[in-house]
């Protein structure tokens, strides 16, 4: 090798040497940015407790010895929906449970219709942000209780999110390529609304990711097959966002996110858990509350299937170190073709009769 070939040589491993020592300084300074959110500390109720343990017989000293609260180590609840600003109501609704340990995201999408037990003309979970907000209490919380009545526990990560807000996301991330499944054209200029895409595989800017998940009109299926459209189109985002040139935008999507939603999680806290949800890699998991459709009251619901619910809590959701039971949950369901409340208490039973 000549004396110049030995100092090019020379020259290019300093320049990679230079450019590897700059991206550990920077990952490295994002890390130290970062910072994981509180989490909340209720403990399951002891009642509540006891009755598991007794299901859950233990077979060794170190099963029957559990954390004061019930926390699994590492685990943190996550409540995002997306709300609608010209109706008020959040149309997307996500339950997630974060594992850090075993690096495994959950998310389970909440219909907008699902009936909640409350003694409201219209009984839907996409109107507890905005009730709260007309009752002068603070909207996040309203919508968080009706989760926490829904699921058993209190999401410690809670946001909410404009429309404005995750058309910018998407531009940030790039775009996503996504194959649309079916035609899709609306128009509702009162709502702002002009949806346009054919299908076939495309790459989706941010307004169009933005019809793609909010056009339902000509599903057959309504709400509900939007609703698995949402969750495919999630997917593919994850998948694309996962990648090495995603990175510098990291930090600007935090700043995104945590400044201009409804959350109680701080720019730190936003960058945390998206750094440790893209750690998930392939295990991110999507599903949908089991449900049944049904009017009432000329209204349409979706009702929730209480003993598969209960399975998927306690397979995707739980926090706890044992079951979430019925006794938990303060929700209705139907038993042939009549309502009851797992709390005993049908708030406003005659809208159901």
């Amino acid at each position: 090798m000549t004396e110049q070939n030995k100092r090019r040589l020379r020259l290019a491993l300093a320049i990679i040497s230079a450019a590897a020592v700059l991206i550990i300084a920077a990952l490295s300074a994002y890390r130290i940015w970062e910072r994981p959110p509180e989490r909340q500390e209720e403990a399951q109720p002891a009642e509540l407790r006891e009755e598991a343990e007794e299901a859950l017989a233990p077979s060794s000293p170190a099963e029957a010895e559990r954390a004061p609260t019930g926390r699994s180590d590492g685990v943190y609840t996550l409540l995002l929906a997306g709300l609608d600003r010209a109706s008020s109501s959040t149309d997307t609704i996500l339950v997630g449970r974060l594992d850090t340990g075993r690096r495994r995201l959950d998310l389970v999408s909440i219909p907008r219709d699902t009936i909640i037990n409350r003694d409201w003309s219209v009984r839907k979970i996409n109107a507890a942000y905005a009730a709260a907000a007309n009752a002068g209490a603070v909207p996040l919380d309203g919508l968080r209780e009706q989760i926490r009545c829904l699921t058993g526990f209190t999401p410690d990560c809670c946001a909410v999110v404009d429309l404005d807000v995750f058309e910018q996301a998407v531009d940030l991330a790039g775009g996503v390529d996504y194959e649309v499944p079916v035609p899709m054209h609306y128009d509702d200029p009162a709502q702002g609304l002009s949806i346009h895409l054919e299908p076939g595989l495309q790459h989706l800017d941010g307004k169009q990711a933005m019809g793609l998940v909010r056009y339902r009109s000509g599903y057959v299926n309504g709400d509900l097959d939007r609703v698995a459209v949402q969750q495919s189109f999630l997917r593919a985002a994850a998948a694309q966002f996962v990648s090495l040139g995603s990175i510098p935008n990291l930090r600007a999507l935090a700043l995104l996110l945590a400044e201009h939603t409804d959350t109680d999680l701080s720019a730190a806290n936003v960058a945390f858990l998206l750094r440790q949800a893209l750690l998930c890699g392939d295990e991110i998991h999507l599903a949908v509350m089991p449900n049944t459709p049904a009017e009432t009251h000329g209204l349409s619901y979706t009702y929730v299937e209480l003993e598969p619910w209960l399975d998927m809590l306690n397979e995707s959701l739980n926090p706890f170190d044992l079951p979430i039971t019925a006794a938990n949950l303060d929700l209705v369901y139907r038993v042939d073709g009549r309502v009851y409340a797992t709390s005993g208490i049908l708030r406003g039973a005659e809208y159901y009769w």
